[in-house]
């Protein structure tokens, strides 16, 4: 009877604690499903938050994308259009250039085809020179030789009036196709002296070379009666 006693107040002990159990047990479950609803809904929440700041962030690259590119096409335009004016100033200085370039050629081919014809012109009139003084008779070149010098007292100073001539020279070079006579000699020391204002002293050169005529110097002046000089004299006239 005892044992039957205890046996008892065992099951009902342990039908008590299991009462107890399955009711602290489906207490916790509650509360346990009540929070995970609440995390579930904070959750779905969150996402829902998630999603709309994700749309936002979307649209804002969005945004911010179609800026740089509207930007970057501004760029591109503004970089096309400093490019043609570069290219067109480049171009401008380049035919700018190129016609300096061809002026400066032409003024250079006129200025060696000037010097060509000078040279060309200065030998030929000294090898028309060296053939007339071969070819003319000793006679005749004296008497144009003659006819210069009184051609130059009577009219080759008349310049000379027309400068001003240091008055400290006294010695003047005198050179000649042919040796001077005393009376060609007297005469252009004579008109000298009617120029210069004072006795000159006349230092003679022979230069058979000249043909016909005399060179006098003065000083830094010089007085080109020769027949080389008439040659060239006519030479550019006929250029003219």
């Amino acid at each position: 009877m005892l044992i039957a006693s205890l046996i008892l107040l065992q099951v009902v002990i342990f039908g008590g604690l299991i009462f107890i159990l399955r009711r602290i047990l489906t207490q916790n479950v509650v509360l346990a499903t009540k929070h995970l609803d609440e995390m579930n809904q904070d959750y779905s929440k969150k996402e829902q938050d998630i999603q709309q700041k994700f749309e936002e962030l979307k649209d804002k690259a969005q945004e911010v994308l179609a800026k740089a590119q509207d930007d970057g096409q501004k760029v591109r335009e503004n970089i096309i259009k400093e490019a043609e004016k570069e290219k067109d100033k480049i171009l401008n200085q380049a035919r700018v250039k190129g016609e300096e370039m061809i002026k400066q050629a032409d003024k250079s081919r006129q200025l060696l085809i000037s010097e060509i014809e000078d040279r060309i012109a200065k030998e030929s009139v000294a090898k028309a020179c060296d053939l007339i003084q071969d070819v003319l008779p000793e006679e005749f070149k004296q008497i144009v030789h003659a006819s210069w010098i009184d051609d130059l007292i009577k009219n080759g100073f008349s310049q000379l009036e027309r400068l001003v001539i240091a008055g400290d020279i006294k010695d003047i070079t005198i050179k000649s196709a042919f040796v001077l006579n005393e009376e060609q000699r007297n005469s252009l020391s004579k008109k000298l002296k009617e120029v210069l204002g004072h006795d000159v002293t006349l230092k003679e050169t022979v230069e058979p070379k000249m043909v016909a005529g005399v060179v006098i110097t003065i000083g830094s002046l010089v007085l080109d009666g020769s027949f080389k000089n008439k040659i060239q004299e006519q030479a550019k006239k006929l250029q003219l």
